[in-house]
């Protein structure tokens, strides 16, 4: 497709200059009118070309992938050349294995916003944020496929998934595609040499958060000798890392029945018998989950916190911006009167800082804590440094205390 020559508004030239991953459509002229994923020269006031990238307007943005008077078209070859770089840094961090699960490729970060590719040992999956992105996306897995090998890495196949937006509480959506060979149904893959069952077709989840991996390697230090809950478990990657970490029980909620069925089958990979009197599945919105635990007066010693941003799930409405504070407090009352230990995410994409939702939660629950940790993205997530945005993911580690006064709260 021919690169199109489009001009910045002021405002656009403005902002332009600090080098953005993207641009908001009203700070292009006509951009509402291109078609999406068209490639776009766009100038200046005087014609001189500032950057080179594609409109997306389904996000209602403008994708910025190279800057300056050197700009080059995001054709095969600028692909390639982004891949290579990328998979430098990965190798580099001592994840290119050829079977574990890493990222590969993260969008403004690694120089193509709107685009991600995670490896999963033999294959990739290719993400794109938009329909109008699919071509690239189709262009960045074709180059992952000639890179990789060239590299002596087994990349053998990928999957496209392009996210479709959901509306409300409905969750994102995901078409597939394949390029190259179609993986297996179940895949097993490897974190810092543990298996993990994967499902690369589907849904736009495959079963392992690949951003989660630092913190899972992380929790042994808070869960040894303890009673550990983990709420919204899904493919209990995280109770796996609590039962290998020590932990003297681990009982694990999600609201389906499936991933706590292949939550069990990641158990099974690492030797863990899941039927074994310290390891409790439970079936159950964990709102109405943690109600039933208070009346029978249970208590865990840690509670792990990762839900969803939203769900529109049978049993009950989500939204993690609203629901955070009281979930939290809700978890406070499982912790022995002593104290205990949070683990806490939070996607700050759609909401604010997890500190915020710490805050409200133990000023309801009426407790003191400290702060032992905050992190955040793992090291082949690079991000943009005045670009903030792209730091989404917040986990912060929660030594809670006593009851404050009487309990009554601090809010």
């Amino acid at each position: 497709m021919p690169l199109l020559g489009v001009t910045l508004t002021a405002t656009g030239a403005l902002r332009l200059e600090a080098r953005p991953p993207q641009l908001a459509l009203s700070d292009v002229e006509g951009a509402r009118e291109l078609e999406p994923g068209r490639p776009v020269r766009l100038l200046d006031g005087r014609g001189g070309l500032r950057a080179i990238g594609a409109a997306d307007p389904e996000n209602e943005l403008f994708r910025v992938w190279s800057h300056g008077e050197d700009a080059r078209a995001p054709d095969a070859p600028f692909v390639r050349a982004k891949v290579a770089a990328a998979l430098e840094l990965r190798r580099t961090l001592g994840l290119t294995d050829g079977e574990s699960a890493y990222r590969l490729f993260n969008g403004e970060g690694d120089g193509m916003s709107g685009l991600a590719a995670d490896v999963y040992g033999r294959f990739a999956v290719v993400t794109t944020l938009s329909r109008g992105l699919l071509g690239y996306a189709r262009l960045l897995a074709q180059s992952a496929l000639e890179v990789l090998p060239a590299a002596g890495l087994p990349l053998v196949g990928a999957v496209l998934k392009t996210r479709l937006k959901g509306s409300g509480n409905s969750p994102e959506r995901a078409k597939d595609d394949v390029v190259g060979e179609t993986p297996p149904a179940k895949l097993i893959v490897r974190e810092s040499g543990i298996p993990y069952e994967v499902h690369l077709g589907g849904g736009i989840n495959v079963g392992l958060f690949t951003d989660m991996r630092e913190h899972r390697a992380g929790l042994a230090r808070f869960v040894r000798g303890r009673r550990v809950l983990n709420t919204f478990a899904y493919t209990g990657a995280l109770s796996v890392a609590a039962a290998r970490g020590g932990a003297s029980a681990v009982t694990s909620v999600d609201l389906a029945a499936g991933p706590l069925a292949w939550a069990r089958a990641n158990f099974a990979l690492s030797g863990l018998d899941a039927a074994a009197p310290a390891y409790r599945w439970e079936v159950s919105d964990v709102f109405r989950f943690l109600e039933a635990e208070r009346a029978r007066r249970a208590t865990y010693d840690v509670i792990i916190l990762d839900p969803p941003t939203v769900s529109g799930a049978r049993a009950s409405l989500w939204a993690q911006k609203r629901d955070y504070p009281d979930l939290i407090a809700a978890a406070c009352a499982l912790l022995p009167e002593a104290g205990g230990h949070l683990w806490i995410s939070s996607n700050t994409h759609r909401g604010p800082s997890v500190l915020k939702h710490v805050d409200a939660g133990l000023a309801l629950a009426g407790r003191d804590a400290q702060i032992l940790e905050l992190g955040g993205l793992p090291p082949d997530y690079p991000t943009p440094l005045a670009w903030p945005a792209a730091r989404y993911l917040e986990v912060c580690q929660v030594r809670v205390g006593a009851r404050v006064g009487d309990g009554a709260g601090r809010g």
